[in-house]
């Protein structure tokens, strides 16, 4: 074989070498992004990153040179309790103790709570240049400071009762605490709050005195009842005693009052009756007179009833006396 035989063959075994290379550095710049995740890219070697544009599922060609950095795009969590139980939802970071803390006034306590945040992709990019690749210890930090500053606002008494409010002004501050730091709250869960025994005999022994006040004011209360009661029954009973004093003189006005008009009747038919009779016997008024006392001296309780009539033939009165 000659020599110009020798050089097309090396120039053939060449072109296949730089193509097999080519080949080989075109198939790795692809990378794939899993589901569930995003991505930016960033230059192995001047380390700079791609700052207008978030990867999402899929495969994607970045040139040789380049790598992802991936981003979980589901719930986080960050726990903080001595509960072995694992969920669904990878830890960002698990605290295998509660949440140390103190009150307003001091007083130590521990707080089991769990928390739930994401990475919005729009602020993926300020999040990496914030925290880089190995965010999950000073998020979790952050978060626990967070927290323990919103504790120390509230007393022990608060805290014991208020649970409810508790965790909402918690989830608020910590909300606005990720917000600045390119994370977004999901949910905060406040699962349970411990005292040590000094405080919880200090609680128990408010919780007393709470009652014992509210016993006291229950009483007070039945109390000024009772005595309203009492003064209604007497304002009541004296009314019923003004409404039967007032009806027993209606109705002794009204007894008196048929007796005059039966008086009055009585009077005037027992004139009438007299009327009548001077008429018919056609006497004057003086011997009229003379019936009526003779007439009432015969109803006199006597041994002897007198009657009394007057004999017009005769013209003279005519009187008979007999034995009752």
């Amino acid at each position: 074989m000659n020599s110009l035989g020798i050089g097309v063959i090396a120039a053939a075994v060449m072109i296949c070498i730089v193509l097999f290379i080519g080949m080989c550095l075109f198939i790795a710049g692809y990378s794939i992004v899993e589901p569930t995740y995003m991505a930016i890219s960033r230059n192995k070697i001047s380390s700079r990153i791609e700052e207008d544009k978030v990867y999402f599922e899929g495969r994607h060609f970045l040139g040789v040179g380049n790598e992802f950095i991936y981003y979980p795009m589901a719930w986080q969590l960050v726990e903080f309790t001595d509960d072995d139980a694992v969920g669904t939802v990878d830890y960002i970071c698990k605290v295998e103790e509660p949440l140390d803390a103190a009150t307003s006034e001091g007083l130590a306590t521990e707080v089991e709570l769990s928390l739930y945040f994401t990475i919005p992709p729009q602020q993926l990019v300020n999040f990496y240049t914030n925290y880089g690749v190995n965010y999950q210890d000073s998020l979790a930090n952050e978060c626990k400071r967070t927290l323990k500053e919103t504790l120390t606002r509230f007393k022990y008494e608060e805290l014991f009762q208020f649970r409810s409010n508790i965790s909402n002004v918690m989830r608020e501050e910590l909300g606005r605490n990720l917000a600045r730091r390119r994370c977004q709250l999901q949910k905060l869960l406040l699962r349970a709050i411990y005292f040590g025994d000094a405080v919880e005999s200090t609680i128990e022994q408010s919780v007393i005195t709470d009652q014992a006040k509210n016993e006291n004011q229950y009483i007070n209360e039945i109390n000024l009842i009772s005595a309203e009661i009492d003064t209604m029954r007497k304002e009541y009973g004296l009314q019923i005693s003004l409404n039967v004093a007032e009806a027993k003189s209606r109705a002794t006005k009204m007894i008196e009052d048929a007796h005059a008009f039966a008086t009055s009747v009585n009077a005037n038919s027992t004139a009438t009756a007299w009327k009548n009779y001077q008429e018919l016997t056609g006497l004057d008024s003086n011997e009229l007179l003379q019936v009526q006392w003779a007439r009432t001296f015969g109803n006199a309780a006597t041994t002897d009833s007198i009657a009394l009539g007057y004999d017009k033939v005769s013209s003279k009165f005519v009187q008979l006396t007999k034995q009752a």
